[in-house]
This record gives C-alpha cells, sequence and structure tokens, in this order.
C-alpha cells in the first residue's frame, strides 16, 4: 500500500508544474499563482488537485485568476483590483453570486482576451439543495432546532423539487429532518436522485432504521453523516433523551459502512461538557474510523441558550477547542463546520474552519417540510415555492450581502470562507442581518 501523502509531498511535485508556490510556515499557509507563459487550463486541473491535496493541511489561497476561472473554488481565490488597471463586466458576471466583491475582468488579461468561454459565474445555482423531509424525531436532543411540526410533502411534489434542481444545474441533494429514516418518503427519493445524477447525501442518528432497511438504502447514498452527541451511554442519554441506544448506534454505524458508503461524517454539538472530555469523544471518532468529524457551534436563539447553559459558549471557548484540533492527524480529519470568525484565532489554526460558505444560504437553500424555501435550517425566511424564486430572492441577497461587514473583514484573505460569522445569530443579537455575529471581535 501506498504511503499516505503529506502536504509537504503535495508542495514539492507542484514545483515546477506552471504554478508559483509560496509557504507561510508560520501561517499554515500555501498560496499558489499561475506563472506567466503556463498554459492556464493545464494549471486550472492541477490546482483543484492540488486543493483537495493541500487543504487538510494548509489555509490554502490562489492568487490572481479571476474566481470564474474556478467556480468550484471560490472561496480560496483572492483576486483584487488592480491599481491602473482596467477591467470589464461581461455577461456572466450578471447571474455571479461574487459581482459585489469582483472588480470583472481585467481587460488586457488572458482571461479577457483568450479564456472568456472557459469562465463560469460562481454559483448560479446552489451548489446544494437540502430537503427536510419531516421534522419528526425519534430523540429529543438538546441542542435540536427542528422542532415538531407535522408537515411532510407528498413524493410527486418532492420529486418535482428534484427536477427544478436538475434544471438548475445543481450538483448535491442532502435529505434530512427532523430523522429523514422516519419518512417514506426517502427510500424512493434516493433512488430517484441517484438516478438522475445527483451526488446524493443523507443526515441521520442512525436509530430509526432496522438493518435491511439501512443495507437497501445505503445503495443510494454517497454520502452519511451521523449525529454523534455522546462518547458513552451515559453521556449519549444524556444529550438525547434516549435510554439504551447507543450501542445500536455503533452496530448501525457499522452496517451504513459495510454497505459501501463512500464518505462516513460524523457530526456532534460543541458543549462545555464536550469541551471537557473531549479526549474520549475524539477516541470514539478514531475507532469508528470516520472519514471526517464535524463539529458544530450551537447555532440557538438566546432564550434557548439560557435553558441550555452548556452550550452558551464564548470565544475562548473556540480557541481552546481551535488549540485541541491543531496536532490532530487526520483520519479523521476534524472540522469546525459553520459559522464562526476565523479572527478569533490564529492564521494557523484557521486550517480546521470551515467557515460559513454552508450556512444562511450563501451556497445552498433548504426546503422546508411546510412547503416553501428557506435560507437555512435556522433562518426561517420563506423565500418562495420554486428553487429558482428562492435562488433568486432579494430576502436571500439582503442576508448574504457583504457590505453591512467592516471592511477589513472584506479585505481579508480569509473572508470568503469567514463570511463575518453567522447571520442567524447576528439577527438574534442585534436585530438584523445587518448586525455583527456577536463574537466578531469589536
Amino acid at each position: 500500500m501506498a504511503a499516505r501523502m503529506t502536504g509537504t509531498d503535495i508542495i514539492g511535485q507542484l514545483r515546477g508544474r506552471g504554478l508559483g508556490v509560496s509557504v507561510r510556515a508560520k501561517e499554515n499557509t500555501v498560496v499558489l499563482s499561475l506563472l506567466r507563459g503556463s498554459n492556464p487550463l493545464i494549471a486550472r486541473e492541477i490546482l483543484y488537485k492540488a486543493l483537495n491535496g493541500l487543504e487538510t493541511f494548509f489555509n490554502v489561497f490562489i492568487k490572481g485568476p479571476p474566481f470564474c476561472f474556478m467556480p468550484d473554488a471560490w472561496d480560496h481565490i483572492v483576486y483584487r483590483k488592480k491599481k491602473g488597471a482596467a477591467y470589464a463586466r461581461v455577461p456572466g458576471c450578471g447571474t455571479c453570486r461574487l459581482k459585489e466583491l469582483c472588480p470583472g475582468l481585467e481587460r488586457k488579461s488572458v482571461f479577457h482576451k483568450d479564456l472568456l468561454p472557459e469562465l463560469l459565474p460562481v454559483l448560479s445555482a446552489p451548489n446544494e439543495l437540502v430537503i427536510e423531509l419531516t421534522k419528526k424525531c425519534n430523540l429529543k436532543c438538546r441542542a435540536c432546532f427542528s422542532g415538531r411540526a407535522p408537515e411532510e410533502q407528498s413524493f410527486k411534489t418532492l420529486s418535482g423539487i428534484l427536477r427544478q434542481a436538475k434544471k438548475m444545474g445543481v450538483k448535491n441533494i442532502r435529505f434530512t429532518g427532523g430523522e429523514p429514516f422516519l419518512s417514506g418518503n426517502l427510500p424512493p427519493l434516493l433512488k430517484k436522485a441517484k438516478a438522475m445524477g445527483f451526488y446524493t447525501l443523507v443526515n441521520t442518528n442512525a436509530l430509526a432504521a432496522g438493518k435491511e432497511t439501512l443495507k437497501n438504502t445505503a445503495r443510494y447514498i454517497d454520502n452519511v453523516l451521523v449525529s454523534l452527541q455522546g462518547y458513552d451511554e451515559a453521556s449519549e442519554m444524556e444529550a438525547t433523551g434516549a435510554k439504551g441506544l447507543f450501542f445500536r448506534k455503533l452496530s448501525n454505524i457499522q452496517i451504513l459502512k459495510d454497505a459501501g458508503i463512500k464518505t462516513f461524517r460524523l457530526g456532534t454539538v460543541i458543549s462545555k461538557r464536550f469541551l471537557k472530555d473531549f479526549p474520549a469523544y475524539y477516541r470514539l471518532a478514531k475507532r469508528l474510523k470516520a472519514d471526517i468529524w464535524e463539529l458544530y457551534r450551537p447555532i440557538m436563539p438566546p432564550r434557548a441558550l439560557a435553558d441550555n447553559g452548556d452550550f452558551k459558549l464564548i470565544p475562548s471557548d473556540m480557541a481552546r477547542l481551535s488549540k485541541l484540533l491543531l496536532p490532530l492527524r487526520c483520519p479523521p480529519r476534524v472540522v469546525i463546520a459553520n459559522p464562526v470568525p476565523l479572527c478569533l484565532v490564529p492564521a494557523a489554526e484557521r486550517k480546521h474552519f470551515l467557515g460559513a460558505a454552508f450556512d444562511d444560504g450563501h451556497t445552498r437553500v433548504v426546503h422546508d417540510p411546510r412547503g416553501f424555501f428557506k435560507p437555512s435550517y435556522y433562518i426561517n425566511e420563506n423565500l418562495g415555492r420554486t428553487l429558482k424564486k428562492a435562488w433568486g430572492s432579494p430576502i436571500l441577497k439582503k442576508i448574504n450581502t457583504p457590505r453591512h461587514l467592516p471592511p477589513r473583514c472584506v479585505k481579508c484573505a480569509h473572508f470568503l470562507k469567514c463570511l463575518g460569522g453567522s447571520r442567524f445569530l447576528a439577527k438574534e443579537a442585534g436585530g438584523g442581518y445587518s448586525a455583527g455575529d456577536p463574537w466578531l471581535p469589536k
């Protein structure tokens, strides 16, 4: 078996491939750029492969090309207006999600002269559509945001939504709940989504289905995220309100893994108890051989945090966790997977933060069982009943505009990952989506 490549190995292979490679060791950062005279299209293929290998080890930035040159890596690109240069807007700019941050194409550059047909607007459609099949759940997790609403949409209606997503160019479909295995629509919708060519993801607690159902459904799942809120019987029961189910969860996780699902992830909400017992949680994540272990900042209204003081974290708690993650080695890759202002931690530690891109409607929208689209699990703004209307909604554009953030945020190289933190918590703390995340340093 070939040895696992390190970040240093990958950097060594990149040098001399038409790319400039700059390493800032103290910041755990690698900056890649196109060298003059290189073939941009060949370099782009190398850049995408380099990103996949390097982002586990480093903060990775790409300087020089416009966002539309690598629309699947827009959050890694640093593209700034050059003093004295002339820029032009092109037709694709109209549907690009980053047009407020982009000066356009530099007129004399290779991108404007020769590569214009190769450029694609960033996020002209959501990268992912999340479908909440049901609000029902068999657990009572203390950190749950889902509620217990009885509504569910029909298979016919949800099939129509899949067709809307395919027509718009959405790549990923995620099924969640509540607990999605409590909905009879999950198996046929997964089968349909795979037949339509989607990459399929399922969020589950792995407790609501029997062995045969899990095995039969797994063949249509590319990526599964299993909620894991405890490291043993007692801690799992305290977090979920379910007694005697911990070992059944572990058994069902093994069934899903044995069924051949390509990517297996665990998801845990951070709490004071979690921070205290982190080594025990980490040992379990290692034993379960997760590919990725996602940790979540608690996203709750202040009144809910008041009732669940264990989740009432402060910035220093996140800074403490960040230092715990820095020396860990894969697998699993351990990441903080939802919005946190990245300036809370040193640059060297930001590689294990995924930032805000997957929340607040930046790259995906959620279909609610009540029949409308919304920006995220937490933000219940009604964006409309069609995907196209939702993605073009003035409400969503208002939530996602960068104009509300301090200039220092927008100028930061980490901005397109950080995005200023959580818009939901900004509204809860400051009265509007244009307020600052309560953890954003003043």
